[in-house]
C-alpha cells in the first residue's frame, strides 16, 4: 500500500498535465503524448532517420568545403566567381526548374548532433562571408568607376 501511495505522489504532476490543470508548452505536450502511448515504437526506423539526417548533413558540408575551396581561388575570372555565387543560391536561367531555394542551412537536418548542427552553422557562415565580401568589393569597385566618370 506504500508503494501505491508513493506512486500516485510519484507521478502526480504527470496526471495533473495530462488532465490539463498547469499551462503546458508544446514540447511538454509531445513529451506527454510519446510516453503516454501505447502504440509500441519502432526504434529502427527513428535510428535510420536520425542516419538519414546525419548522411544529409554530411554532403551538405562537403558540398560547402568544396564552395569554399574554389572561393578561395583568386585566379578565377569575376564571371565564374558569379556563376558559383549564382549556383549557390540558385538563380538559374528561366525555365530549368531544379525546386526551391536552400533557405537555412540545418533545414531537413534538425536532429543532427549540437558539434555538426554548429559545424555546419559555421562552414555556411564562412560562405556567407565570402559572399558578403564579394558583393561589398564589387560596389567599392562600382562606387569608384562612378566617381571617376
Amino acid at each position: 500500500l506504500l508503494t501505491t501511495v508513493a506512486g500516485v505522489h510519484k507521478y502526480k504532476w504527470l496526471k495533473q498535465s495530462v488532465q490539463g490543470l498547469y499551462p503546458q508548452s508544446a514540447l511538454l505536450n509531445t513529451i506527454v503524448e510519446f510516453a503516454l502511448k501505447e502504440e509500441p515504437v519502432d526504434v529502427e526506423k527513428m535510428r535510420k532517420c536520425l542516419l538519414k539526417q546525419l548522411e544529409r548533413a554530411e554532403v551538405r558540408l562537403e558540398g560547402i568545403d568544396t564552395i569554399l575551396k574554389l572561393a578561395a581561388k583568386n585566379f578565377l575570372l569575376p564571371s565564374v566567381q558569379y556563376a558559383m555565387f549564382c549556383g549557390w543560391q540558385r538563380l538559374i536561367p528561366e525555365g530549368a526548374n531544379i525546386g526551391e531555394p536552400l533557405t537555412d542551412c540545418l533545414k531537413d537536418v534538425d536532429l543532427i548532433p549540437p558539434f555538426n548542427r554548429m559545424l555546419l552553422e559555421v562552414t555556411f557562415g564562412k560562405l556567407y562571408a565570402w559572399a558578403i565580401q564579394n558583393v561589398r568589393n564589387i560596389l567599392l569597385d562600382a562606387n569608384a568607376k562612378f566617381k571617376e566618370l
